[in-house]
């Protein structure tokens, strides 16, 4: 009889998968589902899970604000694959930085960039990140609602949240970050805004062939206003990114789909973010 497969330890963190009425679904505008290249995605199946997925790392240490990383996903995915395939919560272990990770459920397993709440509601994601705040204080995580710093990261098709709430949702003051991953197909000014916005505001794009042209807008609107550096992502250090100049990582070696957990960029931006460590 074969041997069975030796089960993978359990993360040390907790993880907690609630269901909140500020996620991004359902929601009107895809209240009649959504057709892709001759295929209909229903409102029932594809757009009715208000999922949130909610890492508080090993040692997270509350204080008198959190500051959470707020991940927005790609097409045909849902939450608990994205934990699993693009290792979001071991990354966030290995970088040490002392915040709690958020994964809204955006369209489900649908090829989609919609988001919902958070991509077309005025004050949407203040919304949001208010009841994931208020969920984990009666989680006994924390001891009081307060939002601290906040960072932004979407890979591929997941731009349509990330840039929606740099549009409208209502907490750009709070936003330090941004990480696209292969996601830079759209909401160009929004972005570039955000990062001209203030001088610390900290943008970093890892990018393939995929979104070249986009990375290129990005730059453009940034030319002559503020500093940025390309960089070869596949030789890309800590040091470069702590400039918290503007990064533009390119890679032909990693596909798309592997960016994030291949070679465990995600850790090592979340690294060169402003999020003090443990």
């Amino acid at each position: 009889m074969a041997a069975s497969p030796t089960p993978e330890p359990p993360l040390p963190g907790r993880t907690f998968l609630p269901h909140l009425a500020s996620a991004p679904f359902p929601h009107a505008s895809r209240a009649n589902g959504h057709e892709y290249d001759g295929k209909h995605y229903s409102a029932a199946v594809n757009y009715s899970d208000s999922t949130v997925g909610i890492y508080v790392p090993t040692h997270f240490r509350p204080g008198t604000s959190t500051d959470v990383v707020v991940h927005f996903h790609g097409w045909n995915n849902h939450v608990t694959e994205v934990f699993r395939r693009y290792e979001l919560r071991e990354q966030l272990e290995e970088s040490g930085r002392n915040a709690i990770l958020v994964v809204p459920q955006g369209p489900k397993d649908a090829p989609d960039s919609g988001d919902g709440k958070l991509e077309l509601d005025p004050n949407g994601f203040a919304r949001f990140v208010a009841d994931v705040m208020r969920f984990l204080r009666d989680q006994g995580v924390i001891a009081n609602e307060e939002i601290g710093a906040i960072v932004l990261s979407s890979h591929s098709g997941g731009y349509g949240g990330l840039g929606g709430v740099l549009t409208r949702g209502g907490l750009n003051a709070h936003v330090t970050d941004v990480i696209l991953v292969d996601s830079a197909y759209g909401y160009f000014d929004a972005i570039a805004d955000w990062a001209l916005s203030a001088p610390g505001n900290h943008l970093v794009s890892v990018f393939t062939d995929d979104t070249s042209l986009g990375n290129t807008e990005l730059m453009a609107r940034l030319q002559g206003k503020k500093p940025y550096q390309v960089l070869d992502a596949d030789v890309m250090s800590l040091a470069q990114l702590q400039t918290r100049e503007a990064s533009f990582a390119f890679t032909t070696t990693v596909a798309h789909d592997e960016l994030l957990q291949q070679y465990h960029w995600y850790a090592l931006f979340l690294r060169s973010t402003s999020l003090p460590g443990w």
